[in-house]
């Protein structure tokens, strides 16, 4: 790959025109530059849900502001319009995430937010609708992440759109005064990336990352979750993004269709699925699926590995998480609860027609049995 060669965003500009979009390294770069784009007073809270990815808390703290933790909607696993009410009084701004791709409910947070500025967190979101429109199109900026692991997997790298033309100039400023990586250091970025890339994918996932990542990753960071450095995006990363994204819709269609197949195939099971509302159009980035209790997930979380099937407990961790490092005060339960419950299965445009099958067989064979 030439780490000199100019990208052509064409694509992009087509997919959010009247958009000023801008790069940094990472989505939680992003987060950080919108953030101190806003010029918020020093200390200001800062509405997040509790469910989701510590590296974005780091962010807000990075950026001089203070997370404020909120509840998530059971049902989409969104943040709560509800507790957003009994907390917009002390919130200065408001971090909404697209969880799983599955759009927020904008509208009534729009509503409670009234003018305050509210950021779309688009990281798992990328091409999914709320209403007819684009996420991270909704609201005063939105940002996404195409780091290794997720859909458009790119290294690392993070996007930033809004349409506000006062942020606007303010995001330039403040990333003009990011670093820059050397030649070097880009070198390295590049094979370090390709062997993430390489562990990321099959057969090697689900034999030997996961297993393995699942002991170490209280030790070690394997997969920079939690490092945070704000650079500028490096240039192999952003030729990478940009040619993945040619054919990126068609790949969202396969996995809708792979998810569908099999939320219809598990609709008997007991198990809590998830339900597209109306009105909205979910990239399905990951398909969660909740047991009855913390001892059941586990369970079947386990033997879904044993049969080489990769299975995650996301943001399992984080409310523990948050409220040693974070100041959480334990008044988000209905995120408490859905985090020792939920799961994820495999739902990828990757997946051939008979290893979908093999997800069905094996989470029907576990429900029905003792495993």
């Amino acid at each position: 790959m030439n780490l000199n060669a100019k990208v052509d965003i064409t694509q992009l500009t087509e997919l959010f025109s009247n958009y000023s979009i801008e790069f940094t390294n990472s989505g939680r770069t992003s987060l950080y530059v919108i953030l101190k784009s806003l010029r918020l007073p020093q200390d200001s809270n800062i509405g997040v849900p509790l469910y989701c990815c510590p590296s974005v808390f780091d962010a807000i703290i990075q950026a001089g502001h203070k997370p404020l933790f909120l509840d998530i909607d059971p049902e989409n696993y969104t943040l709560s319009p509800e507790h957003l009410i009994e907390k917009i009084d002390e919130i200065k701004a408001i971090v909404v995430i697209h969880t799983f791709g599955r759009p927020a409910d904008m509208d009534k947070i729009q509503e409670i937010a009234g003018k305050k500025p509210i950021i779309e967190d688009c990281a798992h979101a990328l091409l999914s609708r709320y209403k007819g429109n684009l996420t991270g199109t909704i609201t005063t900026a939105g940002f996404f992440s195409f780091r290794t692991g997720k859909y458009i997997s790119a290294g690392e790298g993070g996007m930033i759109i809004t349409r506000n033309t006062k942020l606007e100039a303010n995001i330039k400023m403040e990333i003009q005064k990011l670093p820059k990586g050397s030649k070097i250091d880009e070198i390295k970025h590049v094979i370090k990336t390709y062997t993430r890339s390489v562990l990321y994918h099959r057969p090697w996932f689900g034999l030997l990352s996961l297993p393995l990542g699942s002991k170490l990753e209280d030790k070690i960071d394997l997969m920079n979750k939690y490092s945070f450095k704000t650079t500028r995006i490096r240039n192999t990363d952003l030729q990478t993004f940009v040619k993945k994204l040619n054919g990126f819709q068609d790949k969202v269609e396969i996995q809708r269709r792979n998810s569908k197949y099999l939320i219809e195939k598990l609709d008997d099971t007991g198990l809590k699925l998830p339900l597209e509302t109306e009105n909205t159009y979910c990239n399905y980035y990951l398909l969660p699926v909740q047991a009855d209790s913390e001892s059941e997930r586990d369970r079947i979380c386990e033997f879904l590995r044993t049969k080489g099937i990769d299975t995650t407990k996301l943001f399992s961790k984080t409310p523990a998480i948050a409220k040693v490092n974070y100041g959480y005060k334990g008044d988000c339960p209905i995120t408490e609860n859905i985090a020792n419950r939920i799961m994820t299965i495999p739902n990828y445009y990757t997946l051939k027609e008979d290893e979908t099958k093999k997800v069905l067989e094996a989470m029907r064979l576990c429900l029905s049995s003792t495993c």
